[in-house]
C-alpha cells in the first residue's frame, strides 16, 4: 500500500530551510561560546597551560604563548564541524507531530547534547593540529602513537561522527509513536 511522502517531505525541508537559518544566523556568536568551553579543556591537559581559542567569525585561530611571535596561527574553520545541526533539524522536522509538546523538549535536549558533540570536535580538531602539522614542533612534542591517535580521531569525526552524531541524537531522543 503506498504512503503518500509529501507531508513527511514537505516538513522535511522545512525543517532543512530552519535549521540552515538557525545554523548561518548563530555561526558567529557559536564560535564564541565554542572557543569559551573548548580552551579550558585544552589548558587543562597541558602544562604550562598556552593554549587560547580565538574566535573570529566563524573561525577558530589556535594561539599558544610558546608560539614565535612571527609565527602564523592555525586556524579551525567551525562551520565544517557543526553544519550538522541542520541535518539534526531535519531529522525532528519529519516526525509526525514537529511542534508536539513531546517533540520541541527532544529537539532541545538533542541540540544540547550536540554542543558536547562540537566541544569534543574542537579539542580533538586542535589536538590533531598540534600533533599533524606544525612540523618538527608536532614531532617532538608528540609521539607516534599520539599524532596517529589524534589524527584518526579528527578524521573520524569528519566522516562519520559529523553526520552519525545527529542521527544517534535523533534515534535516541525522537518521540516513540
Amino acid at each position: 500500500m503506498p504512503k503518500n511522502l509529501w507531508p513527511n517531505l514537505a516538513k522535511g525541508a522545512a525543517g532543512f530551510i530552519l535549521g540552515l537559518a538557525f545554523w548561518w544566523a548563530l555561526s558567529a556568536p557559536y564560535a564564541r561560546v565554542l572557543a569559551f568551553v573548548s580552551e579550558p579543556l585544552i589548558r587543562a591537559a597541558e602544562r604550562p597551560p598556552v593554549t587560547r581559542l580565538i574566535a573570529a567569525g566563524t573561525e577558530l585561530t589556535i594561539d599558544r604563548d610558546d608560539f614565535p611571535r612571527a609565527s602564523p596561527r592555525p586556524g579551525l574553520m567551525l562551520m565544517d564541524i557543526t553544519a550538522n545541526v541542520i541535518l539534526l533539524a531535519t531529522l525532528f522536522s519529519v516526525t509526525q507531530k514537529p511542534l508536539s509538546d513531546r517533540n520541541v523538549p527532544r529537539v532541545l535536549l538533542a541540540m544540547l547534547a550536540l554542543v558536547l558533540v562540537h566541544v569534543a570536535a574542537v579539542v580533538v580538531n586542535v589536538q590533531s593540529i598540534y600533533a599533524l602539522r606544525l612540523g618538527p614542533w608536532s614531532a617532538v612534542h608528540y609521539g607516534p602513537v599520539a599524532r596517529n591517535f589524534w589524527g584518526a580521531a579528527a578524521h573520524f569525526y569528519t566522516v562519520v561522527g559529523v553526520f552519525g552524531a545527529p542521527f544517534a541524537l535523533w534515534w535516541l531522543l525522537r518521540p516513540s509513536r
